[in-house]
């Protein structure tokens, strides 16, 4: 296993915040110790020279260093405030219908939680139309979120009248797959975060537990600041629970209900 300390080594290097990988780093330093023997270094400094004279190799690792945590209904106090305050809002203000994005998805489950949320509400309420973007970096996990299959374990915040309305057991119930109904609102695109983002406007990015916990220094902030440029006017930016906004972004204005949810000026 690689040294905490020379995994801090490539974070430098790579302008990674420790902060951001301290809990999770097990499981990426076990994939860049794999990256490590397919290009035959034996020792650290070997692989650092690799990646710094390489730039396929650099892409790799920076593969590698992804993380893909994700849930339904990840953060249950967002999506109640979703539901009772910001999307009432955002219908009001766009009556001409929505355009949101889910930047680094993982496997789907934030874009299809969005979807849920907004069938619950057109079943009560009169609702204009929703187009979702959702982007990951990993190819993988864009063709899991189009297959929509989930272990069990990942629909524990999924209320149970969902359960059934938009979920089929397979597999021995051992897994869920989800109703092609909701796909069908879904544009599944590979993105990567620090790229050119795609063309909005937006009146809705969710942003959560990627960029702003996984960049710092200028690649987070050029990233952010072209991402956040996609939002429209009155539309809201929406980060982890435990993130905040870089120093330089001064468009937004903090929704006094939610610590994480900004509304663009």
């Amino acid at each position: 296993m690689i040294a905490d300390q020379d995994f801090q080594r490539l974070l430098e290097y790579l302008d990674r915040p420790w902060a951001g990988y301290r809990k999770v780093r097990k499981g990426v330093k076990r994939r860049v110790r794999q990256h490590m023997e397919m290009l035959g270094c034996r020792r650290f400094d070997e692989y650092l020279d690799s990646i710094a004279g390489n730039p396929e190799a650099r892409a790799a690792c920076e593969q590698r260093l992804m993380v893909t945590i994700s849930r339904f209904f990840r953060d249950r106090q967002l999506w109640e405030h979703l539901r009772a305050q910001i999307l009432p809002r955002l219908m009001a203000r766009f009556p001409q219908g929505l355009t949101a994005w889910s930047a680094g998805c993982a496997n789907g489950e934030e874009p299809y939680s969005l979807v849920m949320l907004w069938e619950e509400l057109a079943a009560v309420t009169a609702v204009p139309g929703i187009r979702i973007l959702a982007t990951d970096g990993a190819a993988q996990c864009i063709e899991r979120a189009r297959a929509g299959i989930y272990p069990a374990g990942s629909l524990k915040k999924v209320p149970e009248e969902m359960i059934e309305r938009w979920f089929q057991k397979v597999h021995g119930a051992r897994q869920y797959r989800i109703d092609d109904r909701l796909k069908e609102r879904i544009c599944w695109q590979v993105h990567q975060l620090l790229g050119t983002p795609p063309a909005g406007p937006f009146h809705m990015i969710l942003l959560r537990n990627n960029l702003l916990t996984y960049y710092r220094g200028r690649p987070l902030q050029t990233a952010f600041a072209r991402i956040s440029a996609t939002v429209e006017s009155g539309g809201v930016l929406i980060v982890g629970s435990h993130e905040h906004l870089p120093s330089s972004a001064l468009r937004w204005t903090r929704d006094p209900a939610c610590s994480w949810v900004y509304w663009a000026a």
